[in-house]
Parts: structure tokens; C-alpha cells; sequence
């Protein structure tokens, strides 16, 4: 079965958004759910390549275990909050991983930017930048998985071993819901090729593509503030406080799971669920069919937590 952890700030006074040390206590509490407390550093490490070339913008002395973490910051009223992806690269140093080996990452330099992130291509400190910095760019070669093939950004074909998605849950017009699968579209030149029937199943290909496929390793979904309607684009009016992060393996029962919470909001706000607002969440399935993870609820392994400011843990509930 397919594990997911979800786990919610069970204390108020939140709902502007959490700090990097509320982040870091439900981290360490979502990897604790997986029976693990270093899970970080042992999932990292059991999917390590054995080997791999010096990547791009490689520290000098480092060959492997270069982690990209992909955010979500198309619009920078409902990014993928600084604090969550700060308390990421925390926890990635805590497990043994050089500062300068974590790159924070989107599709351009500007999207960072103007959701406040710093962009730094240095030697010094975790990188954050875009696939249109300088040098970077797309791959030379064109992957493909279905009708559709595209260029992948070099982020994930040459300069990255290990790619942990940083997704933000949120209501979208086409697919139903934007989640992790669908952050993957900022990872290749041509994500309007990828939009028909709901995005079915073109989400799935994007990521069965060679590289996004294996360079994945986990998805952290950002579900603290979430837009039920109107999405992806932000209208504040359709944001609801959930307090939750998502967390999986797999990138299928990961969205799943997001897929429950929308659809849930939009029951407590009066909204008509996702099929009869004619946009259903079918990406998911046929994501499934492709083998890239669960979509079955029954086959997911479910574990739901609360966490206080004091760092206690205790059983929560998944629609509570």
C-alpha cells in the first residue's frame, strides 16, 4: 500500500501562514508518521544513483546527492510559502546534505522573485533559481510519454540527483485540482500542450517523463491555506484555512489525498463538488494506469496527525 502522512496545525491564530519553525515541527512529525524519524536522510539514501556525472553549477567537490526542490510560484499571492521550502532545506542539512547541494527551483528567475524568494546561483548557501538563469535552459532532448514530447528543464536532467516537489493545493479550472503532479508542468518548454480533457492524461505523462519519473522522491504538499474555487490564478474570497501538509512517496496517492481536502472545502463552503462543476480531478487515475502510484483510497495507507506549538503529537482527522 501507498503511505501518506497528513499532518495539521491543531492551535489557532495561524491563518495569515505558518513560520519556518511551526513548518519544521510538522515535518518532523509527518516523517516521524512514516515510522522513521531520519526518513528524510534514509528515503534520500536508498534511492541515491550509484553513480551520477558532475552536474551543472555542481559544488567542486560534490558528485551526487544534489537535491532540487520544486516550487510552486505562479502566482505570488498563493506560492509555496518561503517558510515551508526554508524548513525543507533545514531538514536536508540536518540529514547530512551540503547547504550548497539543495536547489530551490521554478520555472523562471522572475516567478522566484516576485513571490520573495532570493535567487542565488553561487557557491555559497542553498541555490535558488530557474530554469531561464543563465546557463541552465532546457535539455537537448526531447522526452516523451504519449502523443505530446517535450524538452525537460536541465534542473532534472543533468544538474539534480533527487527532486522533492513543493506544491501548494489549490482549485484549478481545467484539471480540477493543482497538486503535485500538476507543479511538474513548470518543468518543461511546453506545458500548453498538456491541457486537453481535463488534463487527462496528459498530467500523468508530464510526469512519466524519464526524468521526472526517477528523479522523484517525494512530494510536500502545502495545504495550510487552501483555494477551493476559482484556481489556479488567486481569488482570496475561495481560500479556506485547512492548517495540513500532504505528504508521500507516491505522487499519485499524494494528490489523491488533496483531492479529498478540495473537494471537502467545497462541501463546507456550499460549492458543488469538482465532476458536477464539470472539471473532475480524472488526471488522477490515469495517472494511476500509467503506474506511476495509488489512486485506490482503500489501498492508501492513511495516517493524520496534529501538531501543537509545543511540538506534541497527536491522532487528527483528515476532514475534521
Amino acid at each position: 500500500m501507498s503511505k501518506v502522512a497528513v499532518v495539521k496545525w491543531a492551535e489557532p491564530g495561524v491563518e495569515d501562514g505558518l513560520t519556518s519553525e511551526q513548518y519544521s515541527a510538522m515535518l518532523a512529525a509527518g516523517f516521524e508518521a512514516f515510522g522513521k524519524p531520519d526518513f528524510l536522510a534514509k528515503m534520500l539514501r536508498r534511492n541515491r544513483p550509484d553513480s551520477i556525472e558532475k552536474g551543472l553549477f555542481s559544488t567542486p567537490d560534490s558528485r551526487a546527492d544534489v537535491v532540487g526542490i520544486k516550487t510552486n510560484c505562479l502566482t505570488r499571492r498563493n506560492a509555496t510559502p518561503i517558510a515551508l521550502a526554508k524548513a525543507l532545506a533545514r531538514a536536508l542539512t540536518g540529514s547530512g546534505f551540503d547547504e550548497n547541494n539543495i536547489i530551490i527551483w521554478d520555472r523562471t528567475c522572475w516567478e522566484l522573485a516576485q513571490a520573495d524568494y532570493k535567487i542565488n546561483v553561487s557557491f555559497s548557501g542553498t541555490r535558488c533559481f530557474g530554469t531561464d538563469a543563465n546557463g541552465v535552459g532546457y535539455s537537448e532532448e526531447f522526452y516523451g510519454s504519449g502523443p505530446v514530447n517535450s524538452l525537460v528543464s536541465r534542473i532534472l536532467t543533468e544538474i539534480v540527483s533527487h527532486s522533492i516537489n513543493l506544491p501548494v493545493l489549490k482549485d484549478h479550472w481545467l484539471a480540477g485540482v493543482s497538486a503535485g503532479m500538476k507543479n511538474m508542468y513548470g518543468a518543461i518548454h511546453n506545458p500548453n500542450k498538456y491541457h486537453d480533457n481535463n488534463c487527462t492524461p496528459f498530467c500523468g505523462h508530464i510526469n512519466h517523463l524519464e526524468p521526472v519519473r526517477d528523479r522523484h522522491r517525494l512530494t510536500i504538499m502545502d495545504a495550510v491555506n487552501v483555494q477551493y474555487n476559482g484556481g489556479p490564478g488567486y481569488k482570496g474570497q475561495y481560500l479556506s484555512f485547512y492548517g495540513g501538509l500532504i505528504i508521500s512517496e507516491d505522487p499519485v496517492a499524494c494528490d489523491r489525498i488533496g483531492v479529498e481536502v478540495v473537494e471537502h472545502l467545497r462541501r463546507r463552503n456550499r460549492m458543488p463538488p469538482l465532476q458536477a462543476a464539470g472539471r473532475p480531478a480524472k488526471h488522477i487515475d490515469a495517472a494511476a494506469e500509467l503506474g506511476l502510484g495509488e489512486s485506490n483510497l482503500e489501498k492508501i495507507d492513511l495516517r493524520v496527525v496534529d501538531v501543537d506549538g509545543t511540538g506534541s503529537v497527536s491522532e487528527g482527522e483528515l476532514l475534521g
